[in-house]
C-alpha cells in the first residue's frame, strides 16, 4: 500500500488514478472464495476452474491498468512503476496466505 499510496502522491499531486487498482485487490479474490465455499473436497470442476480463470484476468488487469493510464499519458511512468511494484507485493502477499494451509497435495495449493 505504501508504493500505491507514493504512486498517487510522488509524481503529481493529487492525481489518483492508481487507486482504482484497490477494485481489482477486492474482487480478485472473490470468484476463488465463492467456489472453494460452494464446491466440497478438494476436486475440481468447471466452477472452480471458471473461478480461477476470473481471479487471473482480475490480476491481469491490475496490472494493465497502470500501463494502458501511463501510455496515455493521465500518470506518469514513475506512478506506473510504483503501482506496478505495489501489485507484485500485494498479490505475492495474496499468493502467500492461500498457500499456508497444509494441504498441498490438493490441485493449485492450499486455498484453491
Amino acid at each position: 500500500m505504501t508504493f500505491l499510496i507514493l504512486a498517487c502522491a510522488v509524481p503529481t499531486p493529487k492525481i489518483f488514478y492508481p487507486f482504482f487498482v484497490l477494485l481489482f485487490y477486492v474482487l480478485s479474490f472473490l470468484p476463488v472464495y465463492i467456489a472453494k465455499r460452494s464446491t466440497p473436497g478438494n476436486e475440481t470442476n468447471p466452477k472452480t476452474e471458471f473461478a480461477l480463470f476470473l481471479a487471473a484476468g482480475m490480476v491481469l488487469s491490475a496490472f494493465a491498468l497502470p500501463i494502458v493510464l501511463a501510455h496515455s499519458l493521465v500518470i506518469t511512468w514513475t506512478a506506473c512503476v510504483l503501482t506496478l511494484i505495489s501489485n507484485v507485493i500485494n498479490y505475492s502477499t495474496m499468493l502467500g496466505y492461500a498457500m499456508r494451509e497444509d494441504n498441498f497435495d490438493a490441485p493449485y495449493g492450499g486455498m484453491f
